[in-house]
């Protein structure tokens, strides 16, 4: 039982800091960059650095929370067992299309334009691509913070379940 426990709050855990670190670098982390940097194009390339750091991290929050949801098995409820299965499978996909898709074709549209970014008219067809591509990206870690929202709620499923309701010790009243 207790190490069931265990189990359980580092699911919880690993879940809530995987969706905290994405949640820091879509509401603060991207934009600080954006304004302390130099240029745009400076700010792109510390701002590709975390993302990568992010997709890395995604990877074995993945990886970490699909072994503690193995290790857990049965102790979960077969709903929640299912939909966080579905739920790690859309992130890993997202991970994937923005790490080895997005992100590369990115860089590549961005060294195609000849000059740093902030030089290149928003009217150019390379930045424009870019820029639908910048969406994509976004699209892409928004719904992996979804995912690992996802997560973290459904790993509170298992601590209230009837089971566990009917275990609940009755509290008797104090003698007067």
């Amino acid at each position: 039982m207790k190490r069931g426990k265990v189990l359980h709050g580092l699911y919880l855990f690993v879940a809530a800091l995987w969706c905290g670190e994405m949640t820091f670098f879509a509401a603060g982390g991207a934009f600080t960059v954006l304004k302390l940097a130099t240029t745009r194009h400076n700010a792109g390339t510390i701002n590709r650095a975390l993302l990568d750091l992010i997709d890395l991290s995604s990877y074995a929050a993945v990886l970490v929370l699909l072994a503690l949801l193995a290790l857990l098995g049965q102790s979960w409820p077969r709903l929640n067992r299912a939909l966080s299965l579905r739920l790690l499978i859309v992130a890993v996909a997202a991970t994937f299309a923005s790490h080895l898709i997005i992100t590369p074709e990115m860089m590549s549209l961005r060294n195609a334009m000849g000059a740093i970014i902030d030089l290149v008219p928003k009217t150019d067809p390379l930045r424009a691509e870019w820029g639908r591509l910048h969406g994509f990206s976004s699209m892409a870690l928004l719904l992996r913070i979804l995912a690992a929202a996802g997560l973290f709620i459904f790993g509170f499923g298992p601590s209230v379940t009837a089971a566990n309701l009917a275990e609940t010790p009755k509290v008797e009243p104090l003698p007067t």
